[in-house]
Protein backbone atom coordinates (compact mmCIF):
# COMPACT_ATOMS: atom_id res chain seq x y z
CA UNK A 1 0.00 0.00 0.00
CA UNK A 2 1.51 3.32 -1.05
CA UNK A 3 1.93 5.94 2.13
CA UNK A 4 -1.02 8.52 2.18
CA UNK A 5 -0.80 11.74 1.57
CA UNK A 6 -0.37 13.84 4.90
CA UNK A 7 -1.79 17.49 4.07
CA UNK A 8 -2.81 20.68 6.25
CA UNK A 9 -5.92 21.17 8.56
CA UNK A 10 -9.14 21.17 6.36
CA UNK A 11 -7.27 20.24 2.96
CA UNK A 12 -8.02 17.05 0.91
CA UNK A 13 -6.54 15.83 -2.47
CA UNK A 14 -9.41 16.72 -4.47
CA UNK A 15 -9.08 20.29 -3.14
CA UNK A 16 -5.51 20.81 -3.44
CA UNK A 17 -5.88 19.14 -6.74
CA UNK A 18 -8.22 21.61 -7.97
CA UNK A 19 -6.20 24.41 -6.77
CA UNK A 20 -2.95 23.55 -8.05
CA UNK A 21 -4.69 23.19 -11.53
CA UNK A 22 -6.58 26.79 -11.18
CA UNK A 23 -9.78 25.80 -12.04
CA UNK A 24 -12.19 28.61 -11.42
CA UNK A 25 -14.29 26.48 -9.24
CA UNK A 26 -11.73 26.06 -6.89
CA UNK A 27 -11.99 29.59 -5.73
CA UNK A 28 -14.63 31.45 -3.94
CA UNK A 29 -16.26 35.02 -5.05
CA UNK A 30 -14.44 37.88 -4.94
CA UNK A 31 -14.40 39.40 -1.73
CA UNK A 32 -17.11 42.20 -1.34
CA UNK A 33 -16.19 45.65 -0.28
CA UNK A 34 -17.01 46.99 3.61
CA UNK A 35 -20.46 49.02 2.02
CA UNK A 36 -21.60 45.65 0.04
CA UNK A 37 -21.10 43.58 3.34
CA UNK A 38 -22.87 46.44 5.33
CA UNK A 39 -25.62 46.06 2.87
CA UNK A 40 -25.50 42.11 3.86
CA UNK A 41 -25.39 42.86 7.41
CA UNK A 42 -28.21 45.14 7.34
CA UNK A 43 -30.55 42.75 5.24
CA UNK A 44 -29.30 40.06 7.71
CA UNK A 45 -31.00 41.75 10.42
CA UNK A 46 -34.27 42.47 8.51
CA UNK A 47 -34.37 38.59 8.08
CA UNK A 48 -34.14 37.97 11.45
CA UNK A 49 -33.19 34.25 11.47
CA UNK A 50 -30.88 32.29 10.93
CA UNK A 51 -31.44 28.03 10.87
CA UNK A 52 -28.29 26.28 11.48
CA UNK A 53 -27.38 22.41 10.54
CA UNK A 54 -24.17 20.73 12.60
CA UNK A 55 -22.49 17.69 13.93
CA UNK A 56 -20.93 19.62 16.83
CA UNK A 57 -21.06 18.73 20.27
CA UNK A 58 -24.65 19.11 22.04
CA UNK A 59 -23.58 20.76 25.02
CA UNK A 60 -22.16 23.66 22.74
CA UNK A 61 -23.90 24.36 20.60
CA UNK A 62 -26.46 26.64 22.11
CA UNK A 63 -23.45 28.62 24.03
CA UNK A 64 -21.97 28.99 20.88
CA UNK A 65 -25.25 30.49 19.03
CA UNK A 66 -25.65 32.75 22.00
CA UNK A 67 -22.33 33.96 21.62
CA UNK A 68 -23.52 34.84 18.07
CA UNK A 69 -26.50 36.41 19.28
CA UNK A 70 -24.68 38.82 21.78
CA UNK A 71 -22.67 40.24 18.84
CA UNK A 72 -25.36 40.37 16.09
CA UNK A 73 -28.44 41.56 17.84
CA UNK A 74 -31.66 40.96 15.82
CA UNK A 75 -30.96 37.53 14.05
CA UNK A 76 -32.34 34.21 16.05
CA UNK A 77 -31.17 31.06 15.68
CA UNK A 78 -32.14 27.98 15.37
CA UNK A 79 -30.71 24.44 14.77
CA UNK A 80 -30.83 20.77 14.09
CA UNK A 81 -28.37 18.45 14.76
CA UNK A 82 -27.35 15.20 13.33
CA UNK A 83 -24.66 12.84 13.01
CA UNK A 84 -22.82 13.74 9.65
CA UNK A 85 -24.13 10.89 7.58
CA UNK A 86 -27.50 11.39 8.53
CA UNK A 87 -27.20 15.26 8.13
CA UNK A 88 -25.87 14.89 4.47
CA UNK A 89 -28.87 12.59 3.82
CA UNK A 90 -31.60 15.20 5.63
CA UNK A 91 -29.84 18.30 3.32
CA UNK A 92 -29.73 16.11 0.47
CA UNK A 93 -33.58 15.35 0.72
CA UNK A 94 -34.59 18.53 1.70
CA UNK A 95 -32.59 20.13 -1.46
CA UNK A 96 -34.43 17.29 -3.99
CA UNK A 97 -37.82 17.79 -2.52
CA UNK A 98 -37.55 21.77 -3.04
CA UNK A 99 -37.96 21.95 0.71
CA UNK A 100 -34.99 24.60 1.69
CA UNK A 101 -35.18 25.00 5.43
CA UNK A 102 -31.48 25.04 6.06
CA UNK A 103 -29.55 28.86 5.72
CA UNK A 104 -26.26 27.29 6.91
CA UNK A 105 -25.15 23.63 7.27
CA UNK A 106 -21.14 22.55 8.89
CA UNK A 107 -20.39 18.16 8.76
CA UNK A 108 -17.45 15.87 8.03
CA UNK A 109 -17.92 15.65 4.57
CA UNK A 110 -17.88 12.85 2.12
CA UNK A 111 -18.00 12.26 -1.80
CA UNK A 112 -21.71 13.04 -1.49
CA UNK A 113 -21.71 16.26 0.02
CA UNK A 114 -18.92 17.33 -2.62
CA UNK A 115 -20.99 15.88 -5.19
CA UNK A 116 -24.04 17.99 -3.54
CA UNK A 117 -21.08 21.57 -3.60
CA UNK A 118 -20.82 20.58 -7.36
CA UNK A 119 -24.42 20.31 -7.92
CA UNK A 120 -25.24 23.58 -6.61
CA UNK A 121 -26.60 22.64 -2.76
CA UNK A 122 -24.27 25.88 -1.64
CA UNK A 123 -23.72 29.41 -2.19
CA UNK A 124 -20.75 30.88 -3.76
CA UNK A 125 -19.59 33.85 -1.95
CA UNK A 126 -16.48 35.16 -0.84
CA UNK A 127 -16.73 35.90 3.57
CA UNK A 128 -14.51 38.77 4.48
CA UNK A 129 -12.53 37.02 6.99
CA UNK A 130 -11.00 34.53 4.39
CA UNK A 131 -8.33 36.35 4.26
CA UNK A 132 -7.04 35.08 7.50
CA UNK A 133 -7.09 31.63 6.41
CA UNK A 134 -5.26 29.56 4.09
CA UNK A 135 -6.70 28.66 0.92
CA UNK A 136 -6.82 25.11 2.03
CA UNK A 137 -9.72 25.55 3.83
CA UNK A 138 -11.65 26.46 0.33
CA UNK A 139 -13.63 23.46 -1.07
CA UNK A 140 -15.08 23.63 -4.13
CA UNK A 141 -14.87 27.32 -4.11
CA UNK A 142 -18.17 27.09 -1.92
CA UNK A 143 -17.38 25.28 1.36
CA UNK A 144 -14.73 26.46 4.21
CA UNK A 145 -13.30 23.91 6.86
CA UNK A 146 -13.25 25.80 9.98
CA UNK A 147 -12.17 22.95 12.35
CA UNK A 148 -10.74 19.03 12.74
CA UNK A 149 -11.54 16.44 14.29
CA UNK A 150 -9.54 13.60 15.51
CA UNK A 151 -10.02 9.97 16.04
CA UNK A 152 -8.87 8.62 19.66
CA UNK A 153 -9.41 5.94 22.32
CA UNK A 154 -10.90 7.24 25.96
CA UNK A 155 -11.31 5.67 29.14
CA UNK A 156 -12.56 5.97 32.90
CA UNK A 157 -9.43 6.83 35.02
CA UNK A 158 -11.58 5.94 37.75
CA UNK A 159 -12.55 2.12 36.52
CA UNK A 160 -9.11 1.30 34.50
CA UNK A 161 -5.65 1.94 35.70
CA UNK A 162 -3.77 4.41 32.44
CA UNK A 163 -1.28 1.63 32.44
CA UNK A 164 -4.23 -0.94 31.50
CA UNK A 165 -6.28 1.04 29.05
CA UNK A 166 -5.81 0.20 25.65
CA UNK A 167 -3.47 1.85 23.91
CA UNK A 168 -3.91 0.67 19.94
CA UNK A 169 -6.74 -0.08 17.97
CA UNK A 170 -6.86 -3.37 17.84
CA UNK A 171 -6.20 -3.38 22.08
CA UNK A 172 -10.25 -2.85 21.61
CA UNK A 173 -11.09 -5.83 20.64
CA UNK A 174 -9.62 -7.54 23.62
CA UNK A 175 -11.84 -9.86 25.05
CA UNK A 176 -11.04 -8.10 28.48
CA UNK A 177 -13.21 -5.39 27.62
CA UNK A 178 -16.26 -7.43 26.86
CA UNK A 179 -19.64 -5.47 27.34
CA UNK A 180 -17.79 -2.69 28.66
CA UNK A 181 -16.40 -0.96 25.10
CA UNK A 182 -18.45 2.05 23.33
CA UNK A 183 -18.32 3.44 19.75
CA UNK A 184 -20.33 5.36 17.64
CA UNK A 185 -21.94 3.06 14.68
CA UNK A 186 -20.59 3.51 11.40
CA UNK A 187 -23.75 4.44 9.55
CA UNK A 188 -24.05 7.06 11.62
CA UNK A 189 -20.86 9.01 11.39
CA UNK A 190 -18.94 9.68 8.42
CA UNK A 191 -15.55 10.27 10.39
CA UNK A 192 -16.00 6.86 12.02
CA UNK A 193 -16.49 5.14 8.63
CA UNK A 194 -12.60 6.60 8.12
CA UNK A 195 -11.21 5.27 10.91
CA UNK A 196 -12.81 1.92 9.69
CA UNK A 197 -11.51 2.07 6.82
CA UNK A 198 -7.73 2.88 8.44
CA UNK A 199 -8.41 0.10 10.19
CA UNK A 200 -8.33 -2.15 7.97
CA UNK A 201 -5.26 -0.36 6.39
CA UNK A 202 -3.34 -1.20 9.31
CA UNK A 203 -4.37 -5.06 8.75
CA UNK A 204 -6.64 -5.21 11.27
CA UNK A 205 -9.51 -7.95 10.01
CA UNK A 206 -12.93 -8.74 10.79
CA UNK A 207 -13.26 -5.57 13.79
CA UNK A 208 -17.34 -5.77 13.05
CA UNK A 209 -17.41 -9.21 13.83
CA UNK A 210 -14.99 -8.92 16.57
CA UNK A 211 -16.63 -6.03 18.32
CA UNK A 212 -19.56 -7.53 17.90
CA UNK A 213 -18.12 -11.17 19.74
CA UNK A 214 -17.01 -7.99 22.09
CA UNK A 215 -20.77 -7.13 23.09
CA UNK A 216 -19.64 -3.27 21.86
CA UNK A 217 -22.43 -0.80 23.07
CA UNK A 218 -23.36 1.78 20.36
CA UNK A 219 -24.30 5.62 20.99
CA UNK A 220 -25.54 8.79 19.64
CA UNK A 221 -22.78 10.72 18.77
CA UNK A 222 -19.43 11.58 20.38
CA UNK A 223 -21.31 13.16 23.36
CA UNK A 224 -23.46 9.95 23.94
CA UNK A 225 -19.90 7.83 23.87
CA UNK A 226 -17.92 10.21 26.27
CA UNK A 227 -20.87 10.70 28.88
CA UNK A 228 -21.06 6.90 29.38
CA UNK A 229 -17.50 6.33 29.72
CA UNK A 230 -17.79 9.02 32.59
CA UNK A 231 -20.71 7.30 34.30
CA UNK A 232 -18.93 3.89 33.86
CA UNK A 233 -21.78 2.72 31.38
CA UNK A 234 -18.66 1.73 29.69
CA UNK A 235 -15.11 1.31 30.38
CA UNK A 236 -13.22 2.41 27.63
CA UNK A 237 -14.37 3.47 24.17
CA UNK A 238 -13.60 4.97 20.01
CA UNK A 239 -13.76 8.30 20.02
CA UNK A 240 -14.18 11.13 17.92
CA UNK A 241 -12.84 13.89 19.69
CA UNK A 242 -15.45 16.59 19.27
CA UNK A 243 -16.09 16.88 22.86
CA UNK A 244 -12.94 15.66 24.65
CA UNK A 245 -11.58 19.10 25.37
CA UNK A 246 -14.49 20.76 26.83
CA UNK A 247 -14.91 17.54 29.50
CA UNK A 248 -11.24 17.37 30.37
CA UNK A 249 -11.50 21.24 30.99
CA UNK A 250 -14.41 20.32 33.79
CA UNK A 251 -12.69 17.52 35.18
CA UNK A 252 -13.89 14.68 33.48
CA UNK A 253 -12.09 11.71 34.88
CA UNK A 254 -11.41 10.48 31.35
CA UNK A 255 -8.15 9.24 30.12
CA UNK A 256 -7.32 9.24 25.86
CA UNK A 257 -4.47 7.88 23.54
CA UNK A 258 -3.77 8.72 19.86
CA UNK A 259 -2.42 5.64 18.95
CA UNK A 260 1.16 5.49 17.40
CA UNK A 261 -0.37 3.10 14.62
CA UNK A 262 -1.90 6.38 13.49
CA UNK A 263 -5.26 8.42 13.41
CA UNK A 264 -7.65 9.73 10.92
CA UNK A 265 -8.40 13.57 10.96
CA UNK A 266 -11.66 14.91 9.38
CA UNK A 267 -12.49 18.59 8.72
CA UNK A 268 -15.32 20.58 9.51
CA UNK A 269 -16.82 22.25 6.13
CA UNK A 270 -19.25 25.09 6.50
CA UNK A 271 -21.57 26.50 3.84
CA UNK A 272 -24.19 28.61 3.00
CA UNK A 273 -27.20 27.09 1.42
CA UNK A 274 -27.51 28.39 -1.77
CA UNK A 275 -31.92 28.38 -1.66
CA UNK A 276 -31.32 29.54 1.92
CA UNK A 277 -34.76 31.10 3.37
CA UNK A 278 -32.55 33.85 5.23
CA UNK A 279 -29.23 34.15 2.84
CA UNK A 280 -27.73 37.02 4.37
CA UNK A 281 -28.13 36.30 7.81
CA UNK A 282 -26.30 32.90 7.00
CA UNK A 283 -23.72 34.86 5.53
CA UNK A 284 -23.17 37.10 8.37
CA UNK A 285 -23.40 33.97 10.63
CA UNK A 286 -20.36 31.98 8.50
CA UNK A 287 -18.37 34.70 8.63
CA UNK A 288 -18.59 35.43 12.47
CA UNK A 289 -17.41 31.84 13.24
CA UNK A 290 -14.68 32.70 10.83
CA UNK A 291 -13.68 36.01 13.08
CA UNK A 292 -11.41 35.27 15.91
CA UNK A 293 -13.94 35.39 18.53
CA UNK A 294 -15.87 33.06 16.56
CA UNK A 295 -13.11 30.94 15.96
CA UNK A 296 -12.18 31.05 19.73
CA UNK A 297 -15.38 29.96 20.57
CA UNK A 298 -16.24 27.64 18.46
CA UNK A 299 -12.91 25.97 19.53
CA UNK A 300 -13.83 26.32 23.24
CA UNK A 301 -17.08 25.39 23.16
CA UNK A 302 -16.99 22.55 20.16
CA UNK A 303 -13.57 21.48 21.49
CA UNK A 304 -11.78 21.07 18.78
CA UNK A 305 -8.42 22.80 16.53
CA UNK A 306 -9.77 25.38 14.54
CA UNK A 307 -8.31 26.61 10.98
CA UNK A 308 -7.52 30.37 11.21
CA UNK A 309 -4.03 31.21 11.06
CA UNK A 310 -2.38 32.37 14.67
CA UNK A 311 -5.59 30.72 16.52
CA UNK A 312 -4.47 29.35 20.36
CA UNK A 313 -4.12 25.65 20.95
CA UNK A 314 -6.58 24.06 23.03
CA UNK A 315 -5.93 23.74 26.51
CA UNK A 316 -6.00 20.11 27.26
CA UNK A 317 -5.51 17.70 24.18
CA UNK A 318 -2.53 18.28 21.69
CA UNK A 319 -2.23 19.92 18.28
CA UNK A 320 -2.88 17.92 15.22
CA UNK A 321 1.14 18.17 15.10
CA UNK A 322 1.92 16.70 17.84
CA UNK A 323 0.20 13.57 16.79
CA UNK A 324 2.64 10.41 15.92
CA UNK A 325 0.93 9.94 12.87
CA UNK A 326 -2.13 11.36 10.70
CA UNK A 327 -3.68 10.43 7.96
CA UNK A 328 -6.69 12.85 6.08
CA UNK A 329 -9.61 10.23 6.67
CA UNK A 330 -10.57 11.51 2.99
CA UNK A 331 -7.74 9.85 1.80
CA UNK A 332 -8.83 6.28 2.82
CA UNK A 333 -12.32 6.15 2.15
CA UNK A 334 -13.78 5.95 -1.68
CA UNK A 335 -17.09 6.05 -2.18
CA UNK A 336 -17.25 2.60 -2.72
CA UNK A 337 -15.78 1.65 0.55
CA UNK A 338 -17.73 4.40 2.44
CA UNK A 339 -21.06 1.97 0.75
CA UNK A 340 -19.62 -1.63 1.48
CA UNK A 341 -18.07 -0.85 4.94
CA UNK A 342 -21.91 0.93 5.91
CA UNK A 343 -23.11 -2.36 4.58
CA UNK A 344 -21.16 -4.75 6.32
CA UNK A 345 -22.05 -2.98 9.82
CA UNK A 346 -25.31 -2.93 9.54
CA UNK A 347 -25.34 -6.44 8.37
CA UNK A 348 -23.31 -8.05 11.09
CA UNK A 349 -25.39 -5.94 13.74
CA UNK A 350 -28.77 -6.85 11.97
CA UNK A 351 -29.73 -3.01 11.75
CA UNK A 352 -31.38 -2.23 8.53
Amino acid sequence: MSKPMLLGPGATRRGVLGMMIGTAASFPAAAQSPQEWSQVVAAARREGRVVFYCNLQPNGIEPLLQAFREGNLGIRTEYIRLGSAPLIERFQTEFNAGRNLCDALITFPDDRFDEGLRSGWAARWSPPELANFDTSIIREGVGFALHQSRECIIWNRNLVRDADAPKEWEDLMDPRWRGRIGMNPPWRSVSVQQIVAYWEDLGIRDAAERLRANQVRFFEGSGGIIQAVVRGDVRVAHLTDLPLNPLLEDGAPVGFVYPRSGTTTSSGVIMVAERAPNPNAARVFVNWLMTASGQEALQRLGGLPVTRRGAPPLTKIPATSQLPKVVNGEDVLTPERQARIVSHWRTVFGVR
